[in-house]
């Protein structure tokens, strides 16, 4: 009866303990059988140049959020696992877009290690019924300062059963 016990409670600790710190929720992205390609082009650092995404991307769950504030409320996710094509360099990004909207509300993504960003939805389309975030020759541009910039085009598959709008 002892050991029943302490192994009851050691489960409920664990359980706990994980929530508490973030396990077990969707802040990660996981595996999907969804692929996407995203070639980058016209980069100021050339060697970011070429295609990325090789396969399947990791992606989270689309999430709705209505922030206190000025910021409108937006779906987001996250994707990563975009491979560049021979190379060790990978992409992954953070999309968000207002719900029923055509175009991004902001895009994040890394290309090899280097962060570039857009506020702006132009060359960009939110396409819910094939479950695909487009980019049509997008510039973004490093959001370190340094003023680099560089062209996306291609897919960002997003995983269905969004929030109503996403």
């Amino acid at each position: 009866m002892k050991s029943i016990f302490k192994t009851c409670a050691a489960l409920a600790a664990t359980s706990v303990l994980l929530v508490a710190c973030g396990g077990g929720n969707d802040d990660d992205p996981t595996p999907s059988n969804e692929p996407g390609v995203l070639t980058v082009s016209n980069a100021t650092v050339g060697s970011l140049n070429g295609v990325y995404g090789n396969g399947a991307l990791n992606l989270t769950n689309v999430d709705k959020e209505n922030p206190i504030g000025s910021v409108p409320e937006l779906c987001s996710f996250r994707f990563d696992g975009a491979n560049k094509v021979g190379s060790t360099a990978t992409a992954f990004g953070d999309i968000r877009y207002r719900p029923d909207a055509t175009g991004l509300h902001q895009a994040f993504l890394t290309f090899d290690g280097k962060e570039y960003g857009s506020g702006e939805p132009t060359d960009t389309a939110v396409v819910r019924e094939n479950d695909q975030i487009r980019f049509n020759g997008k510039t973004l541009t490093a959001s370190d300062g340094s003023n680099a910039t560089l062209r996306v085009t291609g897919i960002v598959p997003m995983r269905p059963g969004r929030p109503s709008g996403c």
